[in-house]
């Protein structure tokens, strides 16, 4: 399968927490990560085009920091019960 991501993503098992337009806020985990956008396991699915925000922690220079992410949904697809998101970040 030919790769038809613009940007190169890394690895990045981890669990994060996404808050959507209407407040509510849904842990996830993360499938890979670049500059400008996130793969995420979901167990509904994330409409295309919502509107959410993407948080988790790194750790960065001996402590933890939280890092938090405006994102949108640009495409949701069914992975065996869970789902399988593809999130750009905005205004970067």
């Amino acid at each position: 399968m030919q790769e038809r991501r613009e940007y190169s993503r890394v690895i990045f098992r981890r669990e994060v927490f996404i808050t959507l337009a209407d407040g509510e806020s849904v842990a996830s985990m993360a499938l890979d990560f670049s500059m400008y956008g996130i793969g995420l396991i979901t167990d509904e699915p994330l409409p295309s085009g919502t509107t959410l925000s993407v948080e988790f922690n790194i750790l960065s220079q001996d402590s933890w920091r939280e890092i938090n992410l405006r994102g949108r949904v640009v495409y949701c697809k069914p992975d065996h019960d869970q789902f399988k998101n593809g999130i750009s970040f905005e205004d970067l």
